[in-house]
């Protein structure tokens, strides 16, 4: 199952590059500007090219390798959005929804990679969340 979401994420990544061919010179250019034209990218050139990496999250974004995040457990009640959750609730979150919610995101359904660039993950706040953020998220206040 890992590899048929990884495979299916690199599909949709290749689609909105053909589909926004903008983008995709873009990306060249900047691999080639950082990295040259004699070699394939390694993964230690990933620090040096930060719009692959804002391609990527919006590809991650718009498609996330699955709609529903890890399940948690509440360890304590708490309220979550105006809902009261009891302890050891598992609430379930929805990353496709979250993703493309319009209150969170300008423009949501549009493949920008851009909107990415030069943010601060630590100010942001938790509306990006392909994979989920972590064993201990549940927390009162949430």
């Amino acid at each position: 199952m890992g590899t048929d979401t990884s495979a299916l994420t690199m599909e949709w990544a290749t689609s909105l590059l053909l589909n926004h061919p903008g983008t995709l010179l873009k990306a060249r250019e900047e691999i080639d500007n950082n990295i040259g034209e004699g070699r394939l990218l390694d993964e230690s050139d990933i620090a040096k090219l930060p719009y692959l990496n804002c391609i990527i999250n919006e590809t991650l974004r718009l498609y996330p390798a699955s709609s529903d995040l890890v399940p948690h457990v509440s360890s304590e009640d708490c309220t979550i959005g105006g809902f009261e959750i009891p302890s050891r609730t598992i609430p379930l979150a929805n990353a496709w929804a979250v993703h493309r919610d319009p209150n969170l995101w300008v423009d949501p359904t549009s493949f920008k990679p851009e909107r990415f660039h030069g943010v601060e993950w630590e100010k942001g706040g938790f509306k990006f969340m392909p994979f989920g953020l972590g064993r201990r998220v549940w927390v009162c206040g949430l």
